[in-house]
């Protein structure tokens, strides 16, 4: 429940055969994967088209690929950090129950 707070998915139940390590969630990430080689891939091809050069298809791959795998952490792998304790305040349940008793 605290992954799908994260996500904005707070509330909903999600279908059967889509909760983690299901196929829709494999084609999910499939589909981002390849989306993002095809618009920078195809908008590299454009300006290379349009100025005549041939390196920004190259570079359009290499920044769809980033940009893909970047997605695709952010969104199914990575787990944030605590939060650190603010200084001089309680740090956890067991501080609050030495100060107010």
């Amino acid at each position: 429940m605290a992954q799908d707070s994260l996500r904005g998915d707070a509330g909903r139940t999600p279908p059967t055969g889509s909760g983690p390590g299901s196929p829709a969630e494999a084609w999910t990430i499939l589909s981002h994967l390849i989306t993002g080689f095809l618009v920078f891939g195809l908008g590299g091809a454009g300006l290379d088209a349009l100025l005549g050069t041939r390196w920004f298809l190259l570079v359009g791959l290499l920044l769809g690929g980033a940009a893909s795998f970047a997605l695709i952490y952010i969104r199914y792998l990575y787990v944030p950090p605590d939060p650190l304790p603010r200084p001089g305040g309680p740090a956890g349940p067991e501080d609050r129950k030495e100060q107010h008793g």
